[in-house]
Formats: C-alpha cells, sequence, structure tokens
C-alpha cells in the first residue's frame, strides 16, 4: 500500500467519524459547525486524492497496453488433414 493509499483510508476514516459525531445530539452549535466544516475539507481532500490515484491506474493501464503493441504471439502452423491424407501420412498398416 503506498502513500495515496494510505492518506485516502485515513481520509475515509476521518469522514466517517466526523459524520459520525454530527449524527449525535449532543454538542454545541458551534461544534458542529466546525465538525461540518472538517468534514467538507476532508471531503474535498479525499476527491483530489481519488482523482489522482484513478489519474495514476490510467496511465498504468495505458503503459501497459502500450508496452504490450509491439509484442504478439506468434501464429500457430496449423495443418489440416483429410482422412485419406492423414491415412496416407500414417503410412501401410
Amino acid at each position: 500500500m503506498d502513500d495515496l493509499d494510505r492518506k485516502i483510508e485515513l481520509l475515509k476514516t476521518s469522514l466517517a467519524a466526523t459524520w459520525g459525531s454530527l449524527a449525535k445530539p449532543s454538542g454545541s452549535a458551534d461544534d458542529k459547525c466546525q465538525m461540518r466544516a472538517q468534514a467538507k475539507r476532508c471531503s474535498e481532500e479525499l476527491r483530489r486524492c481519488l482523482l489522482i490515484a484513478e489519474a495514476k491506474q490510467t496511465r498504468e493501464h495505458a503503459k501497459a497496453l502500450s508496452d504490450q503493441d509491439g509484442r504478439t504471439l506468434p501464429k500457430p502452423n496449423f495443418r489440416l488433414l483429410s482422412t485419406d491424407a492423414a491415412a496416407e501420412a500414417a503410412g501401410p498398416r
């Protein structure tokens, strides 16, 4: 897990905890206002990190596809034989 993944998980956890605290009836209006502001900042940062992770994954996928472009599997050399030709190739019995 790289730093970006850890940051995303931390932001998710923090956002869930903040919303959980907001759901409780205790706390002053000022505290709830500060928690909502924190949740908004956390959501924005999480969205930014998810966009970065998506761009990174897209770049890696594009690189993997471009690396594969020059390499194709060789074509198999199949020969179809009729039953008569197969009997002739097997020789006399």
